[in-house]
Order: structure tokens, then sequence, then C-alpha cells
């Protein structure tokens, strides 16, 4: 394993070879887990914490595919037209490219998710 270098910022550690690891905290509502999005080739990634009943907002996938994975609370994961599935705890959520969809809480407690996103030719 290469040598760490403790970077003071949330939790995150960086090795010598670009890779590196971060505590999921959910003090806030979003937080980029790559950094700096311009410095990535296609992935993106970032944690998510929502209150009850409060939702992402209804966005698009475009040219990327989309993983959502339910790390705790219980969601509702709206798509198409007025579709929807429910998905709790430890559960993996596929948005496949160029799909209308929001994440909202469905449950009494906090979410929280990890998605990842990358493009697709």
């Amino acid at each position: 394993m290469g040598s760490q270098v403790n970077l003071e910022r949330k939790g995150l550690t960086m090795l010598k070879e670009n890779v590196f690891s971060m505590k999921l905290r959910g003090r806030q509502k979003f937080s980029r887990l790559l950094g700096d999005s311009t410095k990535r080739k296609g992935l993106r990634s970032g944690f998510v914490t929502l209150r009850p009943k409060e939702s992402i907002g209804g966005h698009k996938t475009d040219k990327k595919e989309e993983a959502i994975i339910i790390i705790k609370g219980s969601a509702t994961i709206y798509y198409g037209r007025n579709k929807s599935i429910k998905a709790g705890k430890n559960t993996f959520i596929y948005i496949p490219p160029e799909t209308e969809h929001d994440v909202k809480n469905s449950g009494s407690k906090i979410l929280q998710y990890v998605y990842i996103t990358a493009k697709v030719n």
C-alpha cells in the first residue's frame, strides 16, 4: 500500500497514486465524493442526505447511467411517466441514460444515499 497523506478535510485520505478514500458524513444535503469534476474523465459521485418528505428534485440523466445506493432510510424513486419504486437501506437502483427521475425521502427518518454517474457513448 502506498504512503498516506492526511488532507485534514472531511476525512479525505489521499494515496500517492491518486487513489483516495473519504468518510461519508451527513451534515449537509450534498457532498461530491470525487472532488473537482473537471479532473475526472466521466465518473461522478455524491453523498446525499434528505430530511423526511424532502426530495432532490426532478432531473434527467442525459447521456449518463446512474447508480443509487441507499445507505440509510427509505426512498421513493420517481421515474418516467408516473412510475415509482420504493427502496430501503442496502438497496441498489439503476437509472438508464435519458431518464427523468427524482429521489424523495419517503420515511420518517433521514435518508442517505450515494449516487454514481458515468457517461455512455
